[in-house]
């Protein structure tokens, strides 16, 4: 099984990022169990991303079954600060940790 990765982008207006990064922290501080790394990247205008990198797509899967629309936390957070969030779910196919090379 392969991680997957999901990218959720959004642009926000410049006083609503401050609010997207607060609520970021406090779900990272509270947990979430079900991501095994989850990061907040911000970019010109207002470019806000959310990467999160899932064991499997089959943890993703299972975890976007039990939320609310199947829309997920970062989709929330970004639609909730006035974004329109586009999302890009990618196979980890290798990185730099990768103890083998082809």
């Amino acid at each position: 099984m392969s991680e997957v990765v999901t990218m959720v982008s959004a642009h926000l207006a410049p006083e609503r990022v401050a609010e997207v990064i607060e609520a970021f922290g406090h779900a990272v501080r509270a947990g979430m169990p079900e991501r095994r790394h989850t990061s907040l990247f911000r970019g010109e205008d207002n470019l806000v991303r959310i990467v999160t990198v899932w064991r499997s797509r089959e943890d993703l899967e299972r975890y976007l079954s039990c939320v609310d629309r199947r829309r997920g936390f970062a989709v929330a957070l970004l639609e909730g600060a006035g974004g329109t969030p586009v999302v890009d779910v990618l196979e980890l196919v290798m990185d730099s940790n990768t103890p083998w090379w082809p």
